[in-house]
């Protein structure tokens, strides 16, 4: 299915939201019945993130009212699911039981990129079905395909020391180990060097301060140690291969993807940390307010990029979010943002020092490819995989010393209690549901429009009314209406007049490139049909406002000659009229 509007919207996203709402369904119910709240000593340091978080959006204005929603209502949702998880108490033997079916579902990911390496999905369609040699998974993107995978990996090291592990057999041992190898080639395929960063920086943290479980299982880990670099092998033998190279040649290229700083990917992502910084300079206390980032920071980049002008070929799309959570706080919620990361940690820390270095050992390796990866990208709301599966690990983190408060409930109270708790869930369900259907009405008129240059209104009117959806789903249809509307002006009067009203708030908005480039086009439309000056004078305007936040955009700069040259033709006919006349 199409990525439309820059978010992986695949139909599991949904099935997992519907998991997530049945988690916090269930926790809550679980409350009730046995009248006892299960609490976590860490659950004050992340109500104060939170509080600290939110706050920048008291003192600023909120540029786009969906994206604000949104983002509130994940931060939200993310304590209260972990909330619920807690209500489970789950035991030792349940905990790890979840770690082994994240691990055989990254095993299925791995198996899904064979596939897609070779481009048997031409034989065997049941995956996505990218460029052949190209790895994505299930997740249609490298790095959140390779995240995955990582913390496959770290999940294996850490069962191989377990007393679960030494029950199998040695026909299950070898599957595992044969799984294991599938796992590190896919990591190299892949080509993601946070994926990469992820499982060495793990392994570096859990192979030390658990040395003393792996001295007892000191075998396994060598055959996990084999494994895992003849997959790695297996890996660099097919990438030579795909390239036609030696093997010298290729690990030559390799090390020079790795570190080359010069590379697009890090110069954007460097040009995206310092832009960040001077929104933060502009209000360092409280931000610029939450999920504003999207709506300010093509403005700002241009700021920079006419400050330092080594970035001007970089940095040419729209950019809702710096690759970097720590930079997005800091840029949206300033000062009291980062207050609550450094809160957020310092209560990590506290709780931590109870555990030991072992279990500490081990939560800190299970969290770090995905942390990594929100360092280098935003995998937490590119998809919600992850984003669970990060809760969950917290949770695990987070889940000893617990303690049970009563609640005091009365029967008159409980029973109207889960009343409402249900009908919440069941609007829940009911409306993520419906979320999907206009997701698929909305793909249904994407790839209408793509093909024949028309859509069915019936097909993306859902997703136009959906709080998810309406942020793409508005502009697209905007865009493709004035199009249309442009080739009879007088009948679509009504409509173009709306659509400039439209297009000048959604420039503050959200300021992507076809807002300047459909504001413009309409406005030189009019221009030549009134023969009126001053639309021809705003639909300049309009295109040096795009170029400035999208300087090597070819559609703006082929409208501005073009503008001049409708406006002189309209200036000459005034001048034949008047001699007429």
């Amino acid at each position: 299915m199409p990525n439309i509007g820059g978010v992986v919207a695949h139909p599991r996203e949904y099935l997992i939201w519907l998991g997530i709402g049945a988690v916090i369904f269930l926790g809550i119910l679980n409350a009730i019945e046995k009248k006892s709240l299960i609490e976590s000593p860490f659950k004050i340091y992340i109500l104060l993130f939170a509080v600290l978080l939110l706050s920048s959006s008291m003192f600023n204005p909120i540029k786009n009212m969906n994206m604000f929603v949104i983002s509130s209502m994940r931060l939200m949702a993310g304590i209260i699911l972990w909330l619920a998880l807690l209500q489970f108490d789950l035991s030792t033997k349940e905990r790890l039981s979840i770690l082994l079916v994240v691990f055989i579902s990254a095993v299925i990911e791995s198996i899904i990129g064979i596939m897609q390496f070779f481009g048997l999905y031409r034989y065997i369609p049941i995956t996505p079905a990218p460029d052949v040699g190209m790895v994505g998974g299930a997740f249609q993107q490298k790095n959140l395909f390779a995240s995955w995978i990582a913390t496959g990996l770290i999940i294996s090291l850490y069962f191989i020391a377990t007393n679960r592990f030494k029950t199998y057999t040695n026909k299950i041992k070898i599957i595992f180990f044969v799984c294991i190898a599938l796992l590190s080639l896919n990591l190299i395929i892949a080509g993601s060097r946070a994926g990469l960063l992820g499982t060495a920086l793990a392994m570096v943290i859990m192979l030390p301060m658990r040395k003393k479980h792996y001295s007892v299982a000191r075998k396994n880990l060598i055959t996990w140690l084999m494994v895992f670099f003849i997959g790695m092998a297996g890996g660099f033998y097919l990438l030579s291969i795909k390239d036609e190279l030696g093997i010298e040649k290729l690990t030559t290229r390799q090390i020079k993807w790795f570190s080359d700083v010069q590379q697009t990917s890090y110069t954007e992502r460097i040009l995206m940390c310092k832009t960040s910084l001077e929104m933060f300079k502009e209000r360092p206390l409280f931000g610029q307010g939450v999920a504003n980032f999207g709506s300010l920071y093509m403005y700002y980049q241009a700021k920079t990029k006419k400050a330092n002008p080594y970035y001007k070929d970089v940095g040419n799309s729209y950019t809702s979010h710096p690759h970097n959570e720590l930079f997005l706080i800091l840029s949206e919620s300033g000062i009291a943002g980062i207050l609550g990361v450094l809160i957020l940690i310092y209560g990590f820390v506290k709780v931590a020092i109870k555990y030991g270095k072992e279990r500490i050992g081990l939560y800190i390796a299970l969290l770090t490819p995905i942390t990594i990866h929100t360092l280098v990208e935003y995998p937490l709301q590119l998809s919600t995989a992850h984003y669970l599966l990060f809760i969950i690990l917290v949770y695990m983190a987070t889940s000893h010393f617990l303690k049970a408060a009563q609640l005091k409930l009365s029967p008159y109270v409980t029973k109207p209690l889960i009343i409402i708790v249900s009908g919440a869930y069941i609007f829940f369900t009911t409306y993520t549901v419906a979320t999907f259907n206009a997701y698929n009405g909305l793909v249904r008129w994407y790839t209408d429009y793509m093909e024949t240059g028309k859509g069915s209104d019936e097909d993306i009117k859902p997703s136009m009314k959906n709080l998810y959806l309406k942020n793409w789903s508005i502009p697209m249809y905007m865009f493709a209406k004035s199009e249309d509307a442009v080739k009879d002006i007088e009948r679509n009067k009504g409509f173009l007049d709306d659509f400039l009203k439209w297009s000048n708030s959604e420039k503050q908005r959200l300021p992507v490139m076809p807002v300047f480039y459909h504001d413009a086009r309409v406005l030189l439309s009019m221009g030549i049909h009134y023969k009126q000056h001053v639309y021809f004078d705003e639909a300049m305007k309009t295109v040096e406002q795009g170029l400035l936040l999208y300087p090597n955009n070819e559609d703006l700069k082929k409208l501005r000659p073009k503008i001049v040259a409708e406006a002189f033709k309209a200036i000459f006919d005034g001048f034949q009229r008047g001699k007429k006349d």
